[in-house]
């Protein structure tokens, strides 16, 4: 699966289960190089997953493998899909 790739910085999805089924995506050794990342996320249909993201930090998710070379990780997040967090949040 494209998010076990380890070489590769940029690759081609030609079945993604959400549309566009075909398309060009960045890699965990991509996002990983960035200085920095900013992930945005939003509505409480995220709100189970980012639990499990940032609290559980069940590894074989690919969000929860985000690793900035520089160590800065942001996420922004609206109050639907922080719903249910208990890490110290910033308003």
């Amino acid at each position: 699966p494209i998010f076990q790739e380890q070489n590769s910085l940029i690759s081609f999805l030609e079945d993604s289960p959400k549309p566009p089924p075909q398309r060009v995506t960045m890699t965990l050794p991509l996002l990983n190089a960035s200085k920095s990342l900013l992930v945005v996320a939003t509505g409480a249909s995220k709100a189970p997953v980012l639990k499990r993201i940032l609290e559980e930090q069940e590894p074989w998710l690919p969000a929860a493998r985000l690793r900035p070379r520089s160590g800065r990780l942001r996420w922004l997040l609206d109050r639907e899909a922080a719903q249910g967090l208990q890490i110290p949040l910033e308003k």
